[in-house]
């Protein structure tokens, strides 16, 4: 069963803000119900985001960035899913830390009022029973049946945190539109999340959704788990009116809604995998059909010059220009491979770029990145210790610089043909704002002195499962994290984009470009490659009649 067929199911929450399952306990439930996605929709939180995403790697499980909002609308609680947005995006997470704090100060007057009246829930003992947590009144209701304040889940809510309540006290909201507005700025896909829930009636919720359709909601749950057939039907005949796209998803809570299971719901809840394959479309503007080349540059879709001949150009442009996406897969790093597609003048609608030999992945469009793998800082530590010891020149990445201990030859050779800055540190991991995405160790006299071949082994050794080394050119040994390589950001980017991977191309000349050419639909091989690697004749399925130099690519782009 594909990832398409499976269900899906795009609204749950984790320990977080008010389930009772960590991130990575709650994808480990998804894998073993065998959902093809879920969708992480924390209460005004992303923390849980990367947790479930590093528990996902290698899963097969596809983990979305989500959120949920709490709005207000005509003094109801409304609540916006946003599916999708760039949640590392340092503004977007200033924004939703605004929403917790008004949370947190909402929660602290609940606490203070039920303190008063002889009930022990400090607000520093509220926190502590939930690290880490959005505190939702979810969380109050599990922590008055804990303390033994109340026999039931459902009792804290009829009796003291329910809207009607003595010690609910209503925090100030956003209006629907304005979530709408902040998941759509940060690049999301907007759902309005249980709309039965809001007990507007049939005209009342008609209302409320061609209101949001105009503020830009793209979605609505029809898909939930009190869901009737009939309720579905009559949600699907909304989302028709207003040309939305149904969602869907359990609300699960873990223990804090009993009964309630991840992806079924209450045992009838099936949300199909075709939903997020056509929230994906509408947000790439792509479809079944749209076909997504990956291109290597430097003796691919370059000449020796470094340049795009006319015939080769028009060939990609009229390729572009039929709705396919355009992919410049490379070893070096996003920023210069940013640079090639600026110098050359590639701006195509949807484009992406691939660096690193795919540890990374660009939006052009969005100018965000949408797909990291780092080495952590400990492994790059022992690499360029091994280096030190085996006195072989290593580098590695930070934004747009190369760092090193030091210039030598080999920095020299380098940036002739890489044009990033070197920064020069005497303890480059330590010196790294981030973890980087690759280490390069090169050697100008390899394959003679035969040192990078004893590097390689070494490291395969001592870091076997953590990274994944090899040669990309007899000189440069390209070291990137294990589960990094352009074959594997190829599979990524079809998936992200809802693109069969049938309909992925692939053409390259070099080593680190066999994987992406195995995992492509269709995989090319440039005829100037097989002089230095005979081998990718063998996994070929087209090998072009020219060389690089010679238009080799423009007559398969333009039969495509």
């Amino acid at each position: 069963m594909t990832n398409v067929e499976k269900p899906v199911d795009l609204h749950c929450h984790s320990t977080c803000s008010d389930g009772t399952l960590t991130p990575k306990e709650l994808v480990e439930l998804a894998v073993s119900k065998g959902l093809g996605a879920i969708a992480l929709t924390d209460h005004d939180s992303v923390n849980g985001i990367p947790e479930a995403l590093a528990a996902a790697r290698g899963t097969g499980l596809e983990v979305i960035p989500g959120i949920e909002f709490s709005t207000e609308y005509q003094g109801k609680d409304v609540h916006i899913v946003g599916l999708y947005y760039d949640y590392n995006d340092p503004l977007f997470q200033e924004k939703v830390k605004e929403f917790t704090d008004e949370r947190e100060r909402r929660n602290r007057k609940m606490c203070a009022l039920m303190c008063a009246d002889g009930i022990d829930i400090p607000y520093e003992k509220l926190t502590a029973a939930f690290p880490g947590a959005v505190i939702t009144r979810a969380n109050f209701a599990r922590y008055l049946l804990d303390h033994n304040v109340v026999s039931s889940l459902k009792e804290a809510f009829e009796n003291y945190v329910g809207d009607d309540c003595r010690y609910f006290i209503p925090r100030e909201k956003i209006s629907p539109e304005k979530a709408i507005a902040f998941t759509r700025q940060f690049h999301g896909f907007p759902v309005l999340a249980h709309p039965f829930q809001y007990n507007l009636g049939k005209e009342g919720l008609n209302v409320l959704v061609s209101r949001l359709t105009a503020a830009g909601l793209l979605g609505i749950e029809a898909y939930y788990n009190n869901h009737t057939p009939e309720m579905t039907q009559e949600i699907k005949d909304l989302a028709d009116k207003y040309g939305l796209l149904l969602s869907g998803g359990s609300d699960f809570h873990g223990s804090n809604k009993p009964g309630l299971e991840l992806g079924t719901g209450y045992g009838h809840l099936f949300v199909p995998g075709e939903l997020l394959t056509k929230i994906k479309h509408r947000l790439h503007a792509v479809s079944d059909g749209t076909r997504i080349f990956f291109c290597d540059f430097d003796g691919t879709l370059a000449s020796s010059d470094k340049t795009i001949t006319p015939a080769t150009r028009k060939a990609l442009d009229d390729f572009a220009a039929r709705g396919n996406v355009f992919v410049l897969s490379s070893g070096r790093s996003i920023y210069d491979v940013r640079g090639i597609a600026e110098k050359n003048g590639l701006r195509y609608s949807g484009m992406f770029l691939s660096g690193y030999n795919g540890a990374e992945i660009y939006s052009c469009d969005t100018g965000t990145t949408c797909f990291r793998r780092s080495l952590p800082l400990s492994v790059v530590k022992r690499l360029f210790e091994m280096a030190k010891e085996e006195h072989i020149y290593i580098q590695s990445y930070d934004h747009e610089y190369i760092v090193t201990e030091g210039i030598t030859e080999e920095t020299g050779y380098y940036t002739r043909y890489v044009k990033m800055p070197v920064r020069v540190a005497a303890d480059v991991p330590a010196s790294l704002s981030e973890e980087p995405c690759k280490c390069l160790a090169l050697d100008l006299e390899n394959p003679k002195t035969g040192r990078l071949d004893r590097f390689l082994h070494r490291i395969n050794t001592a870091l076997e499962g953590q990274v994944h080394a090899f040669f990309s050119n007899p000189y440069y040994l390209e070291i990137v994290p294990a589960d990094a390589d352009k074959g594997s950001a190829l599979l990524w980017l079809a998936r992200y984009l809802g693109v069969p991977a049938r309909n992925t191309i692939a053409a390259g000349d070099a080593q680190n470009d066999i994987p992406m050419i195995r995992a492509a639909g269709l995989g090319i091989v440039m005829k100037n490659a097989l002089a230095a690697v005979p081998s990718m004749r063998e996994i070929a399925d087209i090998i072009t009649e020219q060389d690089n130099d010679h238009d080799g690519l423009a007559p398969i782009l333009n039969q495509l």
